[in-house]
């Protein structure tokens, strides 16, 4: 019924006239997921009893994560991605690049675990996490190169034609691909980004080197789109918006380049964090060690 009532929106949008203000609503299983964080961090918060856990810069960071996320799953976005390959690159930026890394920063399982009720930590969670099968395959996938390797996959799975198409005309499909961009960039980040007191076991020189390997692999894509001779997309059956007049050939340029110059933007900015982060790190090491020898040589 859930789905049925999703493919029933989109076939009435699909309906309407091209450049209609009218917009379709597809309420996923990613945009709830992302609704609901939001609700449990906000109730984990509120259960701390003295001091919090994490410092306000990171509360403001997740809950701009997940307002980036929700926009972009929403109306005017989602729909016009259905229409426009430059607004699903996006939309796609604004998931995997942007909205996950800063829900990251907020350090989300350790408050959301606090705001889930008692009742439900009781019977649903503690019951989950005792399952071994389940917490070894979690916990595999969520290893450094099984979440790299799962990522670029599922990157490159969805932008194959064949598809990408099945996932730009069926809805069910679609859905699914929602969800395995946000749960992959989950599972990336997660050993990327370790503000306090989540730590990840990723090395900070290997966690430079994953965003370098992320950078060029989309630049192979992102090059190809800019300068393909033909629409790879099934994009020419679709509605078009009345304001959009430079047809489908520019939007995939415009989607490549988008993918290209502020995606790759996106990532340096990510290096660069990563960097100073060594580089503090590092020296606070060295000062430890400055200390250390002179209360020795004292002593």
């Amino acid at each position: 019924m859930f789905f049925a009532s999703i493919a029933h929106a989109h076939d009435l949008y699909d309906r309407l006239p091209a450049d209609s203000f009218v917009v379709k609503w597809a309420w996923d299983p990613a945009l709830i997921l992302f609704v609901i964080l939001g609700w449990l961090y906000w109730r984990g918060l509120k259960a701390f009893r003295g001091p919090l856990p994490v410092k306000p810069w990171q509360i403001a960071c997740f809950f701009t994560g997940i307002l980036v996320l929700i926009i972009s799953l929403i109306p005017p976005i989602d729909p016009l991605s259905d229409q426009l390959f430059f607004v699903h690159m996006i939309q796609h930026l604004m998931v995997t690049n942007i909205g996950v890394p800063l829900m990251m920063l907020g350090v989300p399982f350790f408050i959301v675990i606090r705001g889930i009720s008692p009742w439900t930590r009781r019977h649903v969670y503690f019951p989950l996490i005792r399952r071994k099968g389940l917490m070894r395959l979690l916990h595999f996938f969520s290893r450094p190169l099984p979440a790299l390797i799962l990522f670029q996959a599922n990157f490159f799975f969805w932008h194959v034609p064949y598809w990408y198409n099945l996932a730009l005309l069926n809805d069910y499909y679609h859905l699914i691909q929602h969800g395995t961009f946000s749960l992959t960039a989950i599972l990336l980040w997660r050993n990327i980004i370790d503000p306090h007191p989540m730590r990840a076991t990723l090395p900070l020189p290997a966690r430079i080197l994953f965003l370098v390997t992320i950078m060029a692999t989309s630049i192979a894509l992102s090059v190809g789109l800019t300068f393909a001779d033909e629409v790879w997309y099934a994009y020419e059956g679709r509605p078009i918006p009345g304001w959009w007049t430079w047809g489908h050939q520019i939007d995939q340029h415009l989607g490549g380049l988008i993918m290209w110059v502020p995606g790759e933007f996106l990532d340096l900015i990510a290096m660069t964090a990563v960097f100073f982060v060594w580089v503090r790190r590092e020296e606070r090491k060295e000062r430890l060690l400055e200390k250390k020898t002179l209360a020795a040589i004292t002593n």
